[in-house]
């Protein structure tokens, strides 16, 4: 088994993914126990404007809800419960192949088809030894939905328009020991946005331009629809089902 592209390749994955989900990454205080955005830096975007995007993303801690990333190199669609901590999402990155990632509270499973040398079964990993920022910590304790990382990042955002916002994040405040990110420089602190909200105060859309990071990486949108939607995740079978190599867990920031 080539456990080093297997590992190489799931880095990418959930940088990739990342982005998509939070606009940098993922990760912080609960909004049921705070009821609002947490631990916000100080900003110099317009207190309304940054308030009202925060309250916007905080609800997507709340209730299931169907999303989709667009993007050069990644279209994902599935189902996400945050509350519950399941999900069933499916990305497809073209030539590197189709990950598929079920989460079902504290357990990971992860199925890679369309690479040649990887294991067919679905691997899994116990997210909770993944350490406080593991990459593969999609659905954080305190913060599932891995809001409170996007609202951490906004360094400036203004109201354009009834439900719409458009500003800039610096990916290295919510990913601070980020090695790659780091090597970016000024690219990474000056990133733009925009993000849609809807008549019942949701985050339904973040597009995000990370043609500023690098060329070819275009422009991710994600969306968020069909909240309140049932999400079922049934465990896979033990007999399709192993451990993730280690040198996999290592990479996802695992000890």
């Amino acid at each position: 088994m080539k456990t080093r592209r297997l590992a190489t390749t799931g880095v990418a994955l959930v940088a990739v993914l990342g982005l998509g989900l939070t606009g940098c990454g993922t990760q912080t205080d609960s909004p049921a126990a705070s009821g609002g955005t947490g631990a916000a830096p100080a900003s110099s975007a317009p207190a309304d404007a940054l308030g009202k995007l925060s309250a916007a993303a905080q609800k997507l801690n709340q209730q299931s809800m169907r999303m989709k990333i667009e993007s050069s190199v990644l279209n994902g669609s599935g189902l996400m419960d945050p509350a519950n901590k399941t999900g069933d999402m499916t990305m497809n990155l073209g030539p590197q192949g189709t990950f598929r990632m079920l989460m079902l509270g504290d357990d990971a499973y992860m199925k890679v088809t369309g690479m040649t040398g990887l294991p067919e079964k679905w691997l899994h990993m116990d997210t909770t030894k993944l350490g406080a920022s593991g990459q593969l910590n999609l659905m954080p304790e305190g913060d599932p939905g891995g809001v409170n990382k996007l609202v951490k990042s906004v360094v400036k955002v203004e109201e354009t328009g009834p439900g719409t916002f458009t500003g800039t994040m610096d990916y290295t405040r919510s990913n601070p020991d980020d090695k790659d990110i780091a090597a970016l420089g000024a690219k990474a602190k000056e990133v733009p946005f925009t993000a849609t909200v809807d008549a019942e105060g949701r985050l339904t859309k973040i597009a995000v331009d990370t043609s500023v990071l690098h060329e070819s990486l275009g422009t991710m949108t994600t969306s968020y629809s069909d909240f309140g939607t049932e999400v079922k995740v049934n465990k896979p079978p033990a007999a399709d089902t192993q451990e993730a190599p280690q040198e996999l867990i290592k990479a996802f920031g695992g000890a």
